[in-house]
């Protein structure tokens, strides 16, 4: 498999100019996460359980599918627009309810579901079953109680487009579902000279990396992100990432830390 530099998304121009001068903007197309994204995502659910709001519950939606069938908020809109949506529309059904938003999700494309997103975020217990009901209802596909399936397995939809588990990933905790979600960040990178050598930005590399295109917005690529509250480059996060260890943050080379 090659592995492409995912650090510079300049070629990928953002305008383009067809004959007669009239611009049409085009759509971000990233073929992994870019280097770092999993350190941030380790380090959100960190911040996460310091804020006492750990990410104890993993959604994951079939977005290609979903679009192709046109349900619910994905009806008539591209993928990456009806995530964003999406996620707009869980803030606020948590916060309404006094559950604070606390969420990282990442984007995939894979050979059998196509495009899907993972998300992990903190919920009560007396919210889940209300969340769950609620997922029916924004993807449009019926929620079913199958005779088997898996115990983490508490939200199936009818045709298996959506999904919510217990969010701890093999009995472990929220970080070990941050650095699942970022598997697709490449372990192996090039350099300006075409060499390749390790990625030593990506902190855990025991999840295999596949890869895929991925559509972002008219603005953005799109494809991993974290609630504002967690996010890891902010001033007040930085602050309480001074008080974690290394070990906590999964960091093996400080001298590779994104930002």
């Amino acid at each position: 498999m090659s592995i492409h530099s995912v650090t510079n998304f300049s070629t990928i121009s953002p305008v383009q100019r067809p004959k007669g001068g009239v611009s049409i903007r085009q759509r971000k197309i990233t073929d992994y996460l870019p280097r770092g994204a999993q350190g941030q995502l380790i380090d959100a659910a960190l911040l996460a359980e310091r804020a006492g709001t750990p990410i104890n519950h993993t959604t994951t939606i079939r977005t290609e599918r979903l679009r192709v069938l046109g349900s619910g908020v994905f009806t008539g809109q591209h993928e990456a627009d009806a995530i964003k949506t999406s996620l707009e529309l869980m803030r606020h059904w948590h916060i309404k309810r006094g559950v604070p938003w606390s969420c990282i999700w990442a984007r995939e494309n894979g050979e059998i579901t196509g495009g899907h997103w993972h998300m992990g975020s903190h919920l009560t217990d007396g919210h889940t079953e209300a969340y769950i009901e609620q997922m029916a209802l924004w993807t449009g596909e019926a929620r079913v109680f199958p005779p088997k399936h898996a115990p983490d397995e508490i939200g199936i939809s009818e045709h298996r487009n959506w999904l919510v588990q217990c969010c701890k990933r093999n009995g472990r905790s929220g970080t070990d579902l941050a650095a699942y979600l970022g598997k697709d960040e490449p372990t192996i990178v090039r350099t300006a000279w075409g060499k390749k050598r390790d990625n030593k930005s990506k902190r855990i590399t025991r999840y295999k990396c596949m890869g895929g295109s991925v559509e972002g917005t008219l603005g953005a690529a799109y494809r991993h992100g974290t609630s504002r509250n967690i996010a890891p480059a902010s001033a007040a996060c930085q602050k309480v990432l001074a008080t974690i260890s290394d070990a906590e943050r999964r960091i093996q080379d400080l001298s590779w830390l994104p930002y």
